[in-house]
């Protein structure tokens, strides 16, 4: 799919999340400044970790921009989704969190003057998100993960200390596997224990993670992936994600996942690292085309729907 050449930005402005990890650090404001300088950017700032507050704060502002660059972390960028979700909105990112997942998928580079000129540049593509609960999120997690991104966020966000405490304090759960059934696309592909099970359009987890391979952000489809464990070959299972090695659970490709508990349990999901919840049942759907992303994108020969 060829970019954005030749279209006009439009009138644009920058939204600063300061409750990110990383958005009042040297580096995230000179980015900032570089790219409001190569854009003729409006400027608006907040400080803030809930997602209702920060999508009401985004959509009281959005106005007529045609382009919208959000500074903070991949949380602050899914809310920017579901406010731009069906306007003629091009959407840039400043990795300003402590995840940063979106980046690697979008290839952006760390050096504040190269991510204002990808900005500036403007290659922009439609984006398949995946719809949770309503929310639209390049990846969702359900379990373990979702446990994690819980314990973080009421810990304050606090960067490796932070992340480092949510692990260990979620590390017993890791033994307290849930039985579930995922159905995709009607079909069931697992019934049994599981430790996480994650969907999405992107590869990418925070950190850097190689969680999820083979999902795209053009197929038109989710790709699945249920990591059933027990705690030892899950531990194998993240050792391959650190190494970007492509994990042992296999994907699957659909447009709907349905994942219940048994024996009327809950289970926690987060999407795109923000805890949205835990009931009983839970359904994923992608959404096609939901966004325009600027990235350093690759070239695409042909869209694939099978995960590799």
């Amino acid at each position: 799919m060829a970019p954005d050449e030749g279209r006009n930005p439009g009138p644009a402005a920058i939204f600063l999340n300061e409750g990110a990890g990383s958005a009042t650090s040297a580096r995230v404001r000179l980015a900032v400044a570089l790219t409001r300088a190569a854009l003729d950017a409006d400027l608006h700032t907040t400080a803030t970790r809930d997602a209702a507050e920060l999508a009401a704060w985004m959509r009281s502002r959005i106005g007529d921009y045609r382009t919208v660059v959000v500074a903070g972390g991949d949380g602050s960028l899914s809310v920017a989704y579901n406010v731009v979700a069906g306007r003629d909105v091009t959407v840039g990112y400043l990795p300003g969190g402590f995840g940063n997942a979106t980046a690697h998928l979008l290839r952006l580079p760390r050096e504040p003057d190269a991510l204002a000129a990808v900005i500036a540049a403007g290659d922009a593509r439609p984006v398949d998100l995946v719809s949770v609960d309503g929310r639209l999120a390049l990846f969702a997690g359900a379990g373990w993960d979702a446990r994690v991104a819980g314990r973080y966020a009421a810990t304050g966000a606090r960067k490796w200390p932070g992340w480092a405490a949510a692990v260990a304090r979620s590390i017993p759960d890791l033994v307290r596997r849930p039985s579930v059934r995922v159905e995709a696309d009607g079909q069931v592909v697992h019934e049994g224990p599981m430790e996480l099970l994650v969907a999405g359009t992107t590869p990418w987890f925070g950190r850097g993670l190689l969680v999820n391979p083979g999902a795209r952000t053009d197929a038109g489809r989710l790709t699945l992936r249920v990591f059933a464990g027990p705690l030892p070959s899950f531990a194998l299972e993240t050792m391959r994600w650190v190494a970007r090695r492509r994990p042992a659970a296999v994907g699957h490709s659909a447009t709907t996942v349905r994942l219940t508990v048994d024996g009327g349990g809950v289970i926690p999901v987060q999407a795109d690292g923000d805890l949205i919840g835990e009931r009983n049942s839970w359904e994923f759907a992608v959404s096609p085309a939901a966004v325009r992303l600027i990235g350093r994108w690759k070239p695409m020969a042909g869209s694939s729907t099978r995960p590799s």
